[in-house]
């Protein structure tokens, strides 16, 4: 075995030498679900694993690369990825498990958990941002079965229009209420109520994008007290409102 020094100087030759050509990012092809991403910095995507390009209904990566989220996803949607990569690069820190709405070239929404890392070059200078997309669902499959927090998980799907007590899906795990929260946000980076939250706002992206239904009773049908704070909530989300977002399928 060599030494902690040495091994970082021949990662460093190695990670020079490597054909910018031989797309080493495929490997991520081999883990389902798993999309990979880079972007330079004025968010031109240069790389795309095959998993992300068929999400967004290419046929190839060469059709794919070049393109902003600009091109390729509602503004409002592209304009919150926009401000998001820019903060990551400014503080040159990683964004990691983000649970974020996904829209594809259909307008089909689903829910991806995101990680984002800042490129540096070797004279730490920033060169954009590479990131890892996961369907959320086939993560939440790799929990061990006896994590007890599925249980919760099974219970805010099955009830997530209703009002839900924090405490009893708590109890329903056999977990104090702090024990809960902290457990829950570290696997997926949000408070209970940010996630029932995100739940709600799936759905509704849905009714609002297949249908005329009154925005007043998808609010009602979703939990909310009235349209104005299911208005308020959406609009945090996917910083659009409702109708905003409605119009974009019209």
């Amino acid at each position: 075995m060599i030494d902690t020094v040495q091994a970082k100087k021949r990662r460093s030759s190695l990670l020079k030498a490597i054909n910018p050509e031989s797309r080493f990012y495929h490997l991520f092809d081999c883990v389902p679900g798993l999309s990979f991403f880079a972007k330079d910095r004025d968010g031109v995507l240069l790389a795309a694993n095959k998993h992300l390009v068929a999400l967004y209904g290419f046929d190839s990566e060469e059709a794919f690369i070049g393109h902003t989220d600009f091109e390729l996803l509602p503004r409002r949607l592209a304009e919150k990825y926009r401000r998001d990569d820019l903060a990551i690069m400014e503080h040159r820190e990683p964004a990691t498990k983000i649970v974020e709405l996904f829209l594809n070239r259909q307008g089909i929404p689903s829910w991806f958990l995101t990680s984002k890392y800042p490129i540096l070059s070797s004279s730490n200078e920033v060169l954009g941002i590479m990131g890892i997309i996961q369907d959320y669902h086939q993560y939440r499959e790799r929990f061990p079965d006896e994590q007890d927090i599925n249980k919760a998980l099974d219970y805010i799907h099955g009830h997530y229009r209703e009002k839900i007590s924090i405490i009893d899906l708590a109890l329903m795990c056999q977990l104090s209420l702090r024990q809960f929260e902290r457990k829950f946000k570290s696997y997926f980076n949000l408070s209970p109520t940010q996630y029932i939250m995100k739940m709600r706002i799936h759905e509704a992206c849905d009714l609002l994008c297949n249908g005329s239904r009154p925005i007043g009773d998808i609010a009602f049908a979703l939990g909310f007290y009235d349209q104005s704070s299911f208005t308020v909530q959406f609009k945090k989300t996917m910083s659009m409102t409702p109708l905003q977002y409605r119009n974009q399928f019209l």
